[in-house]
């Protein structure tokens, strides 16, 4: 039964939204991975020569300019970069399910949003520097959230509303 269901959700996925799930493993992985190593760091697991426990927990920096925007994090940066993985995975793995179709036009926006605001606070928090590493994100970034948009013009779900009206 199992097999079923698996062959159901990968018969209905065409080549887009094998895309977009491909963009929002990578931009997780990359959170997810940035998440770990600073927590590593703060927690004394970084480099040799880093000085144990990795400090206070909150990451200093930012644009130049003297304003630190890190002060008003609600939670360590590490934290957030975790959150920030599962939440990809998690509405990611929500925008095809079969049991969750009715309402993958929510979803889709959520996942747009998520993006969005994850790119935009990248910039907020580091200025325009950017590594190669948060280069490849944040293009994957930009390029989910361009995808996204077509799925939803190319799929012309009912809403929610729609559907409860007809």
């Amino acid at each position: 039964m199992a097999q079923v269901r698996s062959r159901r959700l990968l018969g209905s996925l065409g080549t887009l939204q094998y895309v977009i799930l491909a963009l929002v493993v990578i931009t997780a992985l990359v959170h997810l991975q940035r998440g770990i190593s600073m927590s590593m760091f703060m927690f004394g697991g970084g480099p040799r020569g880093a000085p144990p426990g990795g400090g206070a927990g909150r990451f200093q920096g930012g644009p130049p300019g003297g304003f630190n925007m890190f002060q008003y994090l609600p939670l360590p940066l590490p934290i957030l970069f975790l959150i920030n993985g599962i939440g990809y995975l998690v509405l990611g793995t929500a925008l095809y399910l079969p049991a969750l179709s009715q309402y993958r036009r929510i979803v889709r926006w959520l996942l747009i949003i998520f993006a969005a605001t994850t790119f935009v606070l990248y910039f907020l928090l580091n200025g325009f520097r950017l590594n190669p590493i948060a280069a490849i994100d944040k293009v994957a970034e930009l390029t989910l959230i361009a995808l996204l948009f077509i799925d939803g013009r190319q799929s012309r779900e009912p809403s929610i509303v729609e559907a409860v009206t007809t």
